[in-house]
């Protein structure tokens, strides 16, 4: 005994702390229960139905609750009832249970303040005084609430909240209740509104998670049973907002102004339909009411006004068990105020109703009107879950109190908890819910003299729906004639059913239950009688006008099943293996006069390119997609660029090697920087590409043209883009083209004119031929993609042939040409034409000397026949020196690469000075006639140029 006092004084001080500990206070006037025990639970009960601003100057911000109600003190009341059950037995082994209950006032905020005590944060410790948390009613609460424990991990157990969002067990995984879900109870009206052949309804919800889900899973199941919603009304949540009245009335016009629609199924909560009674008009009463879970058994809702001015109503609510012992639970209470110190919630009733001058029996009566069977059952259930879990831990280890208890532990063995009440079991399924059924009451009016009736209204169930079974079950067949007697008159229909293939047309100036039927359109369908509207054929299917189903669309695209397609991949795979020899060829050959004349690094680039260039082509065959699309434009793009600006480059610089010296000339060959050149041009067309992408980037596309078939291409996006990306490479193409056309005088082994001019021709006619071929004549056809992969294999292959082919030729079959000496013996007859040309060119202009310098040849002669150019182009040669000894003054003649070039003079002590005379081979005369004059005693050494 000693250990148990220690245990509650504990107990009582963890709850003080938590309470100090928490930074936001409760509402104002908030009450609660109280009771410690070994294992304690929380409580969340929506005592007070709203709540309004007080103080807005204070920290926290002071709520006042508002519209008590005696329904929810029973729910407190039940849950009290048993955790003293189940102390007065022997079930825990001298354990005992403790709660605190508190009023939520119907409000998140203040619920979130309560449960803040529940999980105890400020304590320091992984697990809390508290076990679990019984409540709250409403699913907008406990969704909340759920959150919160959630990082706690702290089970929680609702009595009344069934939004099915809370099934999820990802989102809410401590989250478990002791009714169904809102799912089942739309299936359950759903049977009801079919059974009686009620096509027409309306709705009424309240904007919240429970009233939007109800209504929108029983507008869902009731399409699926050819039953249609005519209006459908949702009220502010919140008693206290100002637009609710507005609201209310609107909904009295929209029953009054469909007087056809005689069933209205309602998920409002019972204050919202008391108010709306209160306002029901003439025009607008006689209706028959489908009553949600939510206000099933609130008889008080009528706010004594006759059932038949309201109409009839049907409710459905949870399935519950026997309540006999919560009603001399009852019996037994002490209502005197005073000895309810630790039940406020109570004692603030006693002391209202007392004020009223009630004595304490109609208390008491006033307590036992207000029991909801299974409200009482549910929450019952709840504690009773909780209590055999822990007995079911604590029958495996020692148990002292909730400290020896972890939350996990409880999870766990809640979910595997069955419990066996009036021999029926119960447990929770995979989603934490209880699938319990519900029963099917009717409201009839009293008889005289019935003191268990509210409002002269009794609740008279009349059938059961069960859930694993979906289907409805009556008690017997006397009192299934009560149901059909008291649904006899009621029709909710409007116009003649409309058959499969057509739809309901409304009219403006009729009720929206009447319609007539017309035929769907070309690609929509109905498949169901009394359709309101036809159903678009999904993606790739159509139909004919009304009809029934939708055929599939035949999918046209550029099949790799296709002849063409085939064809187009063998080219390309072939154009990859070429170019994968030919890079072969030429890495192994690297060494060799032809890949250097042919650019060394720079051509291994341009086979780089065209690997991507023909990669691109391949990319277009098959089904398109975005990534697709935007890859093989973006790749073709860039590789050609790369390609295009690599030749380029590589003309330029050999047309620089070969052409008379000048200002112009040797400014341009120092600018020339080969990579950078390259470089500049991928980036521009990378800005363009990149831009492309970013404003409206080419993309799989769909369209038809006719209506059985269904086009899948790639859409360019933007067309001004792709047109720049061609027109750049084009312009590209054209200075290539104008190179060629300057160097078609060069020696016979660089002077690919030839090559050049006609791969950049092919490029541009086809490309030009492309354009109105792929603007016009194929628009939306498959074949779209094909053109422009033929176009891009036209490019790859004019260059790749070319090019290259002829120097594996050389490379490969005439050796004998892949030599320096082979290169030498091109030059000299070169350098021979021009030395002859160049004298002509003197003569005819009457000058004695000629005003540039041409090719210097490997030997002295080459010098006085004054011949003074670089016979070797750029990437051939790193430097040549010729030094001619025994000369009055010494020369030497130098060159590096191809930018400078030039002749020395003087005697040793004169080339060291820093006044040194240099003179250029172009203006050497004297030097010139000096080397004429001492020819027989020259010596001379020279260095061969570097391939």
């Amino acid at each position: 005994m000693k250990m148990y006092n220690n245990k509650l004084w504990f107990g009582l001080f963890a709850i003080l702390g938590s309470l100090g500990g928490c930074d936001c206070r409760p509402a104002s006037g908030s009450l609660e229960a109280t009771q410690l025990g070994d294992f304690m639970f929380g409580g969340l009960f929506p005592v007070h139905q709203s709540f309004k601003i007080v103080n807005t100057t204070s920290n926290p911000i002071q709520h006042l609750c508002e519209k008590f109600t005696v329904s929810r003190l029973i729910q407190s009341l039940a849950m009290i009832e048993a955790v003293e059950a189940i102390n007065n037995s022997s079930m825990l082994n001298g354990l005992t249970l403790g709660y605190k209950i508190m009023d939520t006032c119907s409000d998140v905020t203040t619920a979130l303040q309560h449960t803040d005590i529940f999980m105890d944060k400020n304590s320091g410790r992984t697990n809390s005084l508290f076990q679990a948390v019984i409540g709250e009613y409403h699913s907008e609460v406990s969704i909340a609430v759920a959150r919160y424990l959630t990082m706690g991990y702290m089970p929680q157990i609702s009595y009344g909240s069934t939004a099915g969002v809370l099934s999820d067990k990802t989102r809410f995984p401590t989250f478990k209740r002791t009714v169904p879900e809102d799912d089942h109870q739309a299936k359950a009206i759903t049977k009801i509104l079919r059974y009686h052949n009620w096509t027409w309804i309306g709705i009424i919800a309240t904007d919240g998670d429970y009233g939007r889900y109800a209504a929108d899973q029983l507008e869902a199941h009731a399409n699926d049973q050819k039953i249609y919603v005519s209006f459908r009304v949702v009220l502010p949540d919140f008693l206290n907002d100002e637009s609710l009245d507005i609201k209310l009335n609107e909904t009295i016009k929209k029953i009054e102004s469909t007087s056809k629609v005689q069933v209205i199924v309602s998920f409002a909560k019972s204050h919202h339909m008391s108010c709306l009674f209160e306002k029901l008009t003439p025009n607008a009463s006689g209706r028959f009411w489908i009553a949600g879970d939510s206000w099933a058994t609130s008889l008080n809702v009528l706010n004594n006004r006759p059932l038949n001015e309201v109409g009839k109503i049907l409710g459905i609510i949870p399935s519950s068990g026997k309540s006999s012992h919560f009603i001399r639970y009852l019996d037994d209470l002490d209502l005197n105020p005073d000895s309810q110190s630790n039940n406020t919630i109570l004692q603030y009733f006693i002391r209202g109703e007392s004020n009223k001058s009630r004595t304490t029996n109609e208390i008491r009566e006033t307590l036992k009107k207000a029991v909801c069977p299974s409200a009482v059952f549910s929450v019952g259930l709840a504690v009773r879950f909780v209590a055999n879990a822990i007995k079911d831990i604590c029958s495996r280890k020692t148990c002292h109190g909730g400290f020896d208890i972890q939350r996990s532990e409880l999870n766990d063995a809640l979910a595997n908890t069955m419990l066996t009440i009036d021999n029926e079991k119960y447990s929770f399924n995979k989603s934490g819910d209880l699938d319990t059924g519900y029963d099917i009451n009717i409201w009839e009016a009293a008889l005289e003299n019935n003191t268990e009736s509210v409002n002269n209204v009794t609740l008279r169930t009349v059938a059961h729906y069960m859930i694993n079974k979906d289907s409805m079950l009556f008690l017997n067949d006397q009192q299934r004639n009560p149901l059909t007697d008291f649904t006899r008159n009621v029709i909710s229909q409007c116009s003649p059913s409309c058959s499969p293939g057509f739809r309901k047309v409304f009219s403006e100036d009729k009720p929206i239950c009447c319609y007539e039927c017309v035929k769907c359109p070309e690609n929509t369908f109905s498949n169901q009688t009394d359709a309101r509207e036809c159903i678009e054929c999904p993606k790739n299917f159509w139909s004919n006008k009304s009809s029934t189903t939708c055929t599939p669309q035949t999918a046209v695209f550029l099949s790799w099943k296709d002849t063409y397609c085939i064809t187009i991949l063998v080219f390309a795979c072939l154009g990859i293996l070429l170019t994968l020899i030919v890079l072969l060829v030429f890495l192994v050959r690297r060494d060799t006069p032809v890949v250097l004349a042919a650019g060394g690094p720079i051509s291994i680039l341009i086979l780089l390119s065209l690997l991507g260039t023909f990669t691109s082509a391949i990319l277009f065959g098959g089904k398109p997609t975005s990534i697709q699309c935007q890859t093989g434009q973006v790749l073709f793009g860039l590789s050609f660029t790369l390609c295009v600006s690599c030749i380029l480059v590589r003309y330029f610089k050999v047309l620089l090697a070969f052409q008379n010296e000048s200002a112009v000339i040797r400014v341009m060959k120092k600018l020339f920087l080969p990579y950078w050149i390259i470089g500049i041009c991928v980036l521009i067309q990378c800005i363009i590409c990149g831009l492309w992408l970013w404003w409206k980037p080419p993309k799989a596309s769909e369209g038809s043209v006719i209506r059985s078939e269904l086009i899948f291409q790639c859409d360019e996006g933007d067309v001004l883009f792709f047109g720049l990306m061609l027109a750049f490479i084009s312009l590209l193409a054209l200075v290539c083209f104008g190179f060629a056309f300057l160097g078609r005088k060069l020696p016979q082994c660089y002077n690919e004119e030839k090559c050049i001019s006609i791969s950049m021709l092919i490029y541009i006619i086809s490309w030009v031929v492309f354009a109105p071929i792929y603007v016009n004549i194929v628009h939306m056809t498959k074949y779209k993609s094909a053109v422009q992969m033929v176009v891009m294999l036209f490019s790859a292959y004019g260059i790749l042939i070319c090019h290259f082919m002829p120097k594996c030729y050389i490379i490969l079959l005439k050796s004998e040409n892949n030599t320096r000496e082979a290169f030498k013996r091109g030059i000299r007859e070169f350098t021979r034409h021009f030395h002859r040309s160049s004298r002509v060119d003197q003569h005819r202009a009457g000058l004695d000397r000629p005003e540039s310098a041409f090719t210097i040849d490997s030997g002295i002669e080459n010098i006085i026949n004054r011949v003074y150019s670089n016979p070797y182009p750029t990437g051939t040669i790193s430097s040549f020196h010729l030094s001619i000894e025994n000369l009055p003054h010494e020369v030497s003649v130098s060159g590096d690469s191809l930018y400078e070039f030039s002749v020395s003079s003087g005697s040793s002590a004169e080339m060291n000075e820093e006044s040194q005379q240099q003179l250029t081979l172009s203006g050497s005369q004297k030097l010139l006639q000096r080397i004429k004059n001492n020819r027989t005693e020259l010596k001379r050494t020279t260095s061969v140029p570097n391939f």
